[in-house]
């Protein structure tokens, strides 16, 4: 199912902005300075209030756009791995802020790990879903044809 101009705007903007702070702040904090400076601290604001956001979003494709993904049978494996993915994402996240210090470093691997593969994943199922939409207009343009209007009108 086609996402509505708004919704496509939602859906990207609120991937791109969630993944690159990630990215970001796992780059700044983590490979190129341990320590936490004014711009990881705002990076870890905006990655936190922009998946807050993602989930919003993720919860308006849920009703139309993967019920009728599931029911046609349309990028199931894509589909459903992005279904998933962001499930572990946001328990990880939880995780990461809710969770114990024995728990942080594994939970914050896998956060990493998953978020790294939302970056392959996510153009992936876009790509597959323009790719089997241009597959199906093709393969039915020639069955809508509107028959000429003496042959509709019927006999004379």
């Amino acid at each position: 199912m086609r996402l509505g101009f708004w919704q496509k705007i939602a859906v990207f903007t609120t991937t791109a902005v969630v993944g690159v702070t990630g990215l970001l702040w796992f780059v700044l904090h983590d490979m190129i300075d341990g320590e936490s400076g004014d711009a990881t601290r705002v990076l870890l604001i905006l990655h936190g209030v922009s998946s807050y956001a993602i989930l919003v979003v993720i919860g308006s494709l849920l009703p139309r756009h993967v019920r009728s993904g599931w029911v046609r049978r349309r990028n199931i494996v894509t589909g459903l791995t992005v279904t998933v993915m962001m499930a572990v994402l946001a328990v990880t996240g939880l995780a990461l802020y809710y969770g114990g210090e024995d728990l942080h470093t594994p939970v914050k691997w896998l956060h990493v790990v998953f978020g790294l593969g939302c970056f392959v994943l996510f153009p992936a199922h876009a790509l597959l879903t323009a790719k089997s939409r241009q597959s199906s207009e093709s393969a039915t343009a020639g069955q809508n044809v509107t028959p000429p209007r003496e042959l509709a009108a019927g006999p004379g």
